[in-house]
């Protein structure tokens, strides 16, 4: 491809969606096309409050510290007979920059000295069994100590009690830690009518809370309220070995060797440190979510300017596709992450620029989209032998629709205009190889 053959787009140009030819049979009808509204009156909006209507049900209760690593064991006998745990702390709410030994025992030097600590957050999901939806840093925390796995680190208005674990305390020392209490705050079983309900009214309050001072990224929200089987998978494929080194994401991220905030040392490779932090935000997660969900975008007529409200509704529908869809979609993501590895390798993501060598959604987007379509998967063994060619058609195409790729342009039009460049880009590259 020339420049000379590469048109750009006009702005507000209508481009035709190809949906129904890329879609399985389990995406097609996943949303319904939404209506605007009139607003209610006053009448309305009094009766609506009067019945209670999205009003959360909570309750409060206080854990005394000491039996904390007991509350936590204590399991019976659930659904089929399978032993489960009282309080569910399961590793999809565990936040990726986990607590280091020092943290911990900063906690810990908190209770000792009375300093007020924020409450954990439960969601009832059976009477009696709760999920821990925020705090399963500090009650696991707590637990450790008490189960004596960690020696106290960095204290420091108590320094002299480093290197002792719970049981090496002094007696008084201990019996003060002992008799504190952890808050928590209950959202009860009866706040929601079903399980889509259940879902929205956690995640609404699981964003207000406070998250011990760090804001929590789309996904680890995403990941704590909206658990299932999609949300599993992407779980899975973001441990894609190509996935990661296309992003700079180390292969092993080790994120309790350093604090994401700390600073970096001259010379460290700027890609692997913004990868490292992606991973802590779980980006790389998000980003298996939104290839997903990305078939679906020719239907979202916001485009990418509320993203994260799209993914939201994908994968609250999406956690209901049948195990045959789901196994298709972890085909089509490798095959697709293989494909673009054996083709542009670390530079796939990237505008194929020296000046900007960064990968970036904005390119992800179109580029996974494309190369996983109907119209390019039976000629990926064409490319693959013809790939200095596929290169060099993007390379133009990115060169002549520098500013669509920019990353300002974010509306329905744009995104679909990229889709088209990159479909233009592609097929010229298999005509190329044919001949």
């Amino acid at each position: 491809m020339t420049k000379g053959n590469h048109k750009k787009p006009a702005d507000g140009a209508k481009t035709k969606q190809e949906a129904a030819s890329h879609l399985l049979k389990f995406e097609e009808d996943l949303f319904v096309a939404e209506v605007d509204k009139p607003k209610a009156s006053d009448e309305e909006l009094n009766s609506r409050y009067v019945k209670g209507e999205i009003r959360i049900v909570t309750e409060q209760a206080r854990y005394p510290l000491a039996g904390i690593l007991e509350m936590l064991k204590a399991e019976s006998d659930g659904e089929g007979g399978q032993r489960e745990r009282h309080y569910k702390l399961d590793p999809e709410y565990q936040r990726r920059h986990r607590w280091s030994v020092e943290r911990k025992s900063r906690l810990i030097e908190s209770f000792l000295m009375n300093v007020p600590v924020p409450p954990v957050f439960l969601y009832e999901r059976d009477l009696a069994r709760f999920e821990v939806m925020d705090g399963r840093q500090r009650l696991s925390a707590l637990s450790d100590f008490y189960a004596g796995e960690f020696a106290l680190t960095g204290l420091q208005y108590w320094s002299d009690l480093d290197g002792r674990r719970y049981s090496q305390l002094p007696l008084k020392v201990r019996a003060g830690i002992d008799r504190r209490y952890i808050s928590s705050i209950i959202l009860l079983k009866e706040t929601a009518a079903d399980e889509e309900q259940a879902a929205m009214l956690k995640k609404m309050v699981f964003e207000r809370l406070n998250s011990g001072g760090v804001k929590l990224g789309s996904q680890e929200t995403r990941n704590a309220v909206y658990d299932g089987p999609l949300n599993k998978l992407c779980l899975e494929l973001s441990t894609n070995e190509k996935f990661r080194r296309m992003w700079g994401i180390p292969v092993d991220p080790n994120p309790e060797e350093k604090d994401a905030d700390e600073d970096v040392e001259d010379g460290a490779d700027e890609s692997t440190t913004t990868g490292l932090n992606m991973f802590r935000k779980m980006e790389d997660v998000e980003l298996v979510l939104r290839f997903f969900a990305y078939r679906k975008i020719g239907e979202f007529k916001a485009g990418l300017n509320k993203i994260s409200d799209f993914l939201d509704r994908f994968i609250v529908a999406g956690n209901k596709f049948p195990e045959r869809g789901l196994a298709e979609y972890r085909s089509m993501f490798v095959g697709t992450v293989d494909f673009l590895w054996n083709v542009l390798e670390g530079d796939a993501f990237t505008v194929l620029s020296p000046a900007k060598k960064r990968p970036t959604k904005i390119a992800y987007d179109p580029l996974m989209f494309v190369a996983s379509s109907p119209n390019v998967v039976p000629h990926r063994t064409e490319l693959l032998a013809q790939k200095a060619v596929l290169r060099a058609e993007l390379q133009s195409m990115y060169e002549m629709n520098h500013a669509l790729f920019s990353g300002r342009r974010t509306n329905f039009v744009d995104t679909q205009n990229r889709n088209r460049c990159v479909a233009e880009a592609f097929a010229s590259a298999i005509a190329k190889a044919k001949k």
